[in-house]
């Protein structure tokens, strides 16, 4: 009966080893019934661990662990981040609880405190396969602290790991943040090149792009566009996403339309004031993204574009950009 029970607990989500410390939990402790399951699984696979000279504490550790996932949810990460926490007390080179209380941290605010966790984490020797994660978690979180360059050196490690166009796609904004614009334009372009343009973001790679070709000067002349334009059209990255091409950021950053949604504004007035830096028109464009920063959405790349745009002029602080939600 053990041995089934280990069994079930072992094909979980994770196929975590059931590891409990000197039987010093009960049911009670969790709160909704899937945790008491999960403990309960645990408890019933622990005189088979014994058995095997597992050693308790990290038994131990892998039930908080368990329990910290089933209560890794938004509402509830609070109590994840104390789970975690537990298991990595008991088990201080746990990979996974480290990199899922640097999540929890995340979805907190707690960038910093993220940062912590998966530097831990990517320091343990072994789990090379998934240390790509935490770099590109750790990468995020310096970029939502905007520390750029080591956002920058994490991405880049990402993709020395594993082929990753998201990782991609992410430097290329972080270079455009720096203000390195042949480098976005080359990331960019890369990224629409190797995703064939067919994922959600190609038109946006696509006008970052665009926009990093004419903040380095290197705007097309005449009817002439961009290779990165022209190859994202060709594979119809564009089609549906009329409102956000470089032709409608004036309409879209003007709320000319009524049902225009915040997100769509912050993208749109963003766009347009980077343009406008582009082309030299500064108060027009220095108006037009501290709109952004008052009133944008902080979660969107772009509302971080028009701070980092807004930094580089001198004219705004840290203490001036608006907390995610």
């Amino acid at each position: 009966m053990a041995a089934g029970a280990a069994k079930a607990a072992t094909d979980g989500r994770h196929r975590a080893t059931e590891r409990r410390r000197r039987g010093q939990y009960s049911v009670r402790e969790f709160t909704g019934p899937l945790e008491a399951l999960t403990l309960a699984c645990l408890l019933a696979a622990a005189p088979l661990a014994r058995a095997q000279g597992v050693h308790a504490g990290r038994f131990g550790a892998s039930a908080w662990y368990e329990r910290g996932l089933v209560a890794a949810r938004p509402e509830n990460c609070r109590a994840a981040v104390a789970d975690f926490g537990r298991a990595i007390e008991l088990q201080p080179d746990y990979f996974q609880a480290l990199y899922q209380r640097g999540n929890c941290l995340q979805a907190l605010g707690d960038h910093a405190g993220a940062v912590a966790d998966y530097s831990r984490a990517v320091a343990l020797p072994g789990r090379v396969d998934a240390r790509f994660r935490a770099y590109y978690a750790r990468a995020d979180a310096h970029r939502r602290l905007g520390e750029l360059e080591p956002a920058y050196a994490d991405y880049t490690q990402v993709i020395a790991l594993r082929t990753d166009t998201a990782a991609l796609r992410s430097r290329a904004w972080v270079s455009f943040y720096r203000g390195r614009w042949h480098e976005a334009y080359q990331d960019a372009a890369k990224y629409v090149h190797d995703t064939q343009a067919k994922e959600p973001d190609a038109a946006y790679a696509v006008i970052l792009g665009t926009l990093a070709l004419k903040a380095a000067g290197s705007r097309p002349a005449g009817r002439e566009v961009p290779a990165i334009m022209a190859a994202a059209a060709r594979r119809g990255a564009l089609a549906g996403s009329g409102d956000r091409l470089p032709g409608d950021w004036r309409r879209d950053a003007r709320c000319s339309r009524p049902r225009s949604r915040p997100g769509e504004r912050t993208e749109a007035r963003a766009y347009l004031g980077a343009d406008l830096l582009a082309q030299g028109r500064q108060a027009q464009a220095v108006d037009i993204l501290r709109q952004v920063l008052r009133d944008g959405e902080p979660a969107y790349l772009e509302y971080d574009l028009a701070y980092h745009e807004l930094r580089r002029l001198g004219l705004a602080q840290p203490g001036d950009r608006r907390r995610r939600r």
